[in-house]
């Protein structure tokens, strides 16, 4: 090893072709989020509901015959109809990002999930650590050699 650590035999240009493949594969992914269509219909398929990520509802579709159902059964079609659609849109971001970023990095799955969030940063933190002291020793190692 160098006196630069691991530094000294970093690849300049595979990490700024790395990099430029991820931000190409994110460019990606928010192209396509922008073309998803959650979608839920009720039983009957009277009522349909689509959410997208740009409008949020998007189109609601009522067939007439919907409008003899009681108005709270309606009301409740409704807002359930608008939760599956959400969720279906919701699902299909995620399996998009899962795809982008891989299943352990998926942005979503890790704000469902807050202990993995709170491990990941604990594990982030601790290599952050590890490496501020690997050079620290290498700093004071090299202040050694130049007597400082």
């Amino acid at each position: 090893m160098s006196e630069f650590g691991d530094l000294a035999n970093l690849d300049i240009e595979k990490l700024v072709r790395v990099s430029e493949e991820h931000s190409a594969r994110v460019k990606e992914m928010q192209e396509r989020a922008v073309e998803l269509k959650g979608y839920a219909e009720s039983k009957d398929r009277r009522i349909k509901v689509t959410c997208t990520t740009t409008d949020g509802i998007s189109d609601i579709e009522i067939d007439p015959r919907a409008m003899r159902m009681p108005a709270a059964e309606f009301a409740e079609t409704l807002k359930t109809l608008i939760r599956d659609a959400n969720a279906d849109l919701h699902r299909q971001l995620s399996d998009l990002m899962a795809e982008t970023y891989g299943e352990a990095a998926n942005p979503m799955a890790l704000a469902q999930n807050q202990e993995a969030v709170q491990e990941r940063i604990q594990e982030a933190a601790a290599a952050y650590d590890r490496t501020l002291d690997d050079a620290m020793s290498e700093l004071q190692r090299i202040a050694k050699q130049l007597g400082l």
